[in-house]
């Protein structure tokens, strides 16, 4: 039950979640309906400017015949799509227009034109680029298509500002020769990973499923080791421990040490499994990171943090039935808290809040950063602080309850 089970489990659980977590973990290609009404430069280069991109799967007919705004409009209410874009007729020369006035009215400040006849030419209306949104679409993803086309919109708008003004000047100023270079963006932004790998991992189903399921089974310990301490409690086997010249936190400890010894064979079979077993069921194998010695130190703690907390469950419960429905039902509790069934990340702000308080979470978190992060010692230091200062808060309280209360608890 120990170590089958829990193997079984995290295959169960990865072949479940791969199809979900793999769209989860790598970036989604969204198709969009396009609709260019403009047939002109801004309506092909906003299109060139989706193509350009990963994230996006441009479409402009719709078996076999050309978009419209309609018929666009017709399968994203049908939910057949999420996106459709509609580019207006003439916006190309809408917005030339503009910028041909924005930039006279500029150069009339310099003395250069007419300042009294571009005062009496107002602007046209703004280009207005219709997208449709499915309802079910999430808002952040929302925001984000808006940012895109915005900004795809902006840097068009501002190459043509240039170019305009460019050609302006060499009319009023024959000696002036405009440079050769196009506009191009002074600002640009890198995406890096703070990791101590060259190449960052992408998160999948087996690098969540199997620390988690073994931090889960570590801390499920509480069962046979309550039952242990209860039953020497109620079979007598206690009364002839304590005649030993030796203090009961001995006792205690000699049983942490064989239940420490059970855990740290429960998680070598555990990971055995995500690297030679997963593999076989075609899911992905599982990457132990760079630093064994951070793996092992993290793994001890966590099976010092399980069997403390059996420790105290056992010595505070007073019958079989407590410790099995406590102890088991609290685990499930904290596990749910700390992100083993559902990653903090999809949690929203308030749970995330409430599951730095849970010992699984604490767990889960140095495992990742050993299996994801590259992490090494200095890297997962606070979690192994947390859980060994559970352990001793756990072993502390079994304390406090044996001086105060008799252990022989009839």
């Amino acid at each position: 039950m120990l170590f089958i089970m829990p193997a079984v489990l995290i295959l169960i659980s990865s072949m479940m979640q791969e199809f979900a977590w793999g769209s989860l973990a790598k970036d989604p290609s969204v198709q969009v309906l396009f609709v260019d009404n403009d047939h002109d430069s801004l309506g092909m280069q906003i299109k060139n400017g989706f193509k350009g991109s990963e994230s996006f799967e441009v479409i402009d007919n719709l078996d076999h015949k050309p978009l419209t705004a309609n018929s666009a409009k017709n399968a994203v209410r049908k939910g057949d799509y999420l996106i459709a874009i509609v580019v207006p007729k003439g916006a190309t020369s809408t917005m030339r227009a503009n910028v041909r006035l924005t930039v006279a009215k500029t150069l009339a400040g310099f003395g250069i034109g007419n300042p009294m006849v571009l005062n009496g030419i107002v602007f046209r209306d703004s280009v207005n680029v219709t997208i449709y949104f499915d309802p079910t679409v999430k808002k952040a993803f929302k925001n984000a298509v808006i940012s895109s086309v915005r900004e795809n919109y902006y840097r068009i708008q501002t190459a043509w500002v240039f170019k305009n003004f460019n050609q302006e000047i060499a009319l009023q100023m024959p000696m002036y020769k405009p440079p050769k270079e196009n506009f191009k963006e002074i600002l640009r932004f890198s995406e890096e990973f703070p990791s101590y790998r060259e190449v960052e991992l992408i998160p999948n189903s087996t690098q969540h499923n199997v620390p988690a399921w073994t931090i889960f089974a570590m801390f499920f310990i509480v069962i046979p080791l309550t039952q242990s301490l209860i039953q020497e409690r109620e079979g007598g086997s206690l009364y002839r421990l304590l005649t030993m010249p030796v203090s009961y936190m001995t006792l205690v400890m000699g049983k942490v040490g064989v239940y420490l010894v059970v855990c740290l064979v429960q998680t070598a079979a555990m990971l055995l499994a995500g690297i030679m077993i997963l593999p076989l069921f075609g899911l992905p194998m599982l990457m132990l990171g760079d630093d064994i010695a951070a793996l092992f130190l993290m793994t001890l703690v966590v099976s010092m943090a399980a069997v403390g907390y059996g420790l105290m469950i056992g010595t505070i419960a007073k019958t079989h039935q407590q410790a099995a429905a406590f102890g088991s039902i609290s685990v499930i509790i904290l596990a749910a808290m700390g992100g083993l069934w559902v990653p903090i990340y999809l949690m929203p702000a308030s749970m995330r809040a409430i599951s730095m308080l849970s010992p699984l979470n604490w767990a889960i978190t140095g495992y990742y950063s050993i299996f994801l992060r590259g992490g090494n010692l200095w890297l997962i230091a606070p979690q192994i602080l947390k859980l060994f200062t559970f352990f001793l808060f756990s072993v502390t309280i079994t304390a406090i309850y044996h001086k105060f209360k008799s252990p022989l608890n009839n």
